[in-house]
């Protein structure tokens, strides 16, 4: 009995100091990184992010310690991934990293340094774009329009972006359902993918094919659903060539131009055709994949 009061006094004492040591390397490269900018008010910003990451932390000792497992949890994560996230852009920021893709020219002009190599370095920047680089993906589809024209620069970013989806998905498949169980459990995970089977399919290709969602962060959740392997790679090489050349060519502005009163319309009505479909898609999903399954068969 003493030996499992020690051992839970123990957890409870290793857990708070993990949590306090992820909160205090956040703050710290908090701090770091917002000096390496110049505005005005930046104590106050500095002092703002301090006290959210602390706040955050105490969260997530209160929540353990109040045996609220799952919000622990989920609190956990967020610190972790806070900290993880500013230690990047700190070393991204100094290094002058950052400074090479915050806009379509400065990208053009890095890729264009490597000279013969330009094709591959920009290739491999697509795929990482999508895996780990926070980098836009209209600042790198654009370069690549500037680089190597409409035609291949949409070839060489498609390589690129279905290379770092797949790798994503496998990721997601292989490491994302073990976080997932590890914070809600597998039988509450089973339970969720339950609700969302029979309409899984047609949410994420109607996911990819639209501009306005996180796609790539979608790779990662794709592996955690129920779909097939050989499915999401046939998705993903359709929609992907779809939306990479319709945004290499919205880029060269020939397709929907941005700068007429029309063009601007037709946008406007695009993505309040996305809205509608979404809601469609949420509510009448699985009657509408029953529906094409019939029609394959």
């Amino acid at each position: 009995m003493k030996s499992n009061k020690f051992l839970i006094t123990l957890r409870t004492i290793l857990s708070t100091v993990l949590v306090v040591m992820i909160g205090c390397t956040g703050v710290v490269f908090a701090v770091l990184y917002i000096d390496t900018f110049k505005f005005d008010s930046k104590e106050a910003v500095t002092a703002i992010s301090v006290g959210l990451i602390s706040v955050l932390c105490v969260m997530t000792v209160t929540f353990y310690n109040n045996k609220k497992n799952f919000i622990y949890k989920l609190f956990f994560v967020i610190v972790s991934l806070l900290s993880i996230t500013l230690i990047s852009l700190y070393f991204l920021k100094i290094s002058g990293f950052l400074q090479k893709f915050d806009s379509v020219q400065k990208f053009r002009n890095y890729i264009q340094s490597f000279g013969g190599f330009a094709i591959i370095i920009f290739i491999l920047i697509q795929f990482l774009q999508v895996v780990i680089l926070p980098i836009p993906s209209f600042i790198t589809v654009g370069a690549g329009v500037l680089l190597f024209g409409v035609f291949w620069g949409a070839i060489y970013s498609c390589i690129g972006i279905i290379s770092g989806s797949l790798v994503a998905f496998y990721v997601g498949r292989n490491l994302g359902v073990k976080v997932a169980v590890w914070l809600i459990g597998e039988s509450n995970l089973n339970k969720g993918l339950s609700l969302i089977k029979g309409k899984d399919k047609i949410a994420l290709t109607f996911m990819f094919l639209f501009p306005f969602f996180p796609d790539d962060l979608l790779c990662f959740v794709a592996g955690i659903t129920s779909i097939s392997s050989k499915f999401f790679i046939s998705m993903i090489f359709v929609t992907r060539i779809i939306s990479v050349f319709a945004s290499s060519y919205s880029v060269n502005n020939s397709l929907i131009p941005y700068n007429t009163w029309w063009g601007i319309i037709l946008w406007v009505v695009f993505f309040i055709i996305t809205v509608l479909l979404s809601v469609l898609i949420s509510k009448k999903g699985n009657k509408i994949e029953n529906l094409f399954n019939k029609l394959k068969t």
